[in-house]
């Protein structure tokens, strides 16, 4: 297994201990852009058109950023009639995408994405 192999599976590791959590769909990490980097999806799938709708929420959120300060983005949570979004920073232009049914334990997420999020780190 080549190196570059090595670190993806080991990513998509840390991406399946998010999928164990109930309520929990699909955890990512994007790019600013929306582009993917790497996932791990359950009973979902994320096409073209939301990742045009997650790149628009970061676009929108650096806009409304600039008007705080330039604040860095801390969380952004959005939430739909049977699921939400939350996206959380990792490293600069870095995030990581979690989307899970309303069921879901938002204090159990977020904890687990900040306890997650050097390890992340050190595959980027």
């Amino acid at each position: 297994m080549s190196p570059e192999s090595e670190e993806k599976s080991v990513l998509k590791e840390i991406l399946n201990k998010f999928l164990i959590l109930n309520g929990v769909q699909a955890a990512a990490v994007i790019q600013e852009n929306g582009e993917i980097i790497q996932s791990m999806k359950s009973g979902i799938r994320i096409d073209e058109n939301l990742q045009e709708a997650i790149a628009t929420l970061m676009l929108d959120s650096k806009a409304t950023a600039s008007r705080f300060g330039n604040a860095p983005l801390s969380m952004l949570f959005v939430e739909y009639q049977d699921y939400f979004l939350i996206i959380g920073p990792v490293m600069e232009e870095f995030y990581l995408l979690i989307i899970a049914k309303t069921s879901a334990n938002i204090g159990q997420i977020t904890y687990e994405m900040k306890r997650n999020q050097e390890a992340i780190v050190s595959f980027l």
